[in-house]
């Protein structure tokens, strides 16, 4: 997870982990990083496709490794 959170830019990650880890609503993530609710929430729908895709590469990683390890047997 925090290789993964540290590919984000540091606005989307601070977004991110406000909302998905610490629980907090949008309107408690714009007071605390002083930006706009539609910002918090483009950040968040930014993050979330970064994520996805990052877990997404990984998995993809990990299927290879496996396949290469299964055809060198």
């Amino acid at each position: 997870l925090e290789a993964i959170l540290d590919e984000m830019p540091l606005e989307q990650r601070a977004v991110f982990g406000l909302f998905e880890l610490d629980q907090k609503t949008g309107d408690e993530i714009a007071e605390l990083c002083a930006i706009p609710l539609g910002t918090v929430y483009s950040r968040l729908r930014l993050a979330r496709v970064s994520f996805e895709a990052s877990l997404a590469r990984r998995s993809a990683r990990e299927r290879f490794h496996t396949t290469l390890a299964r055809a060198a047997r």
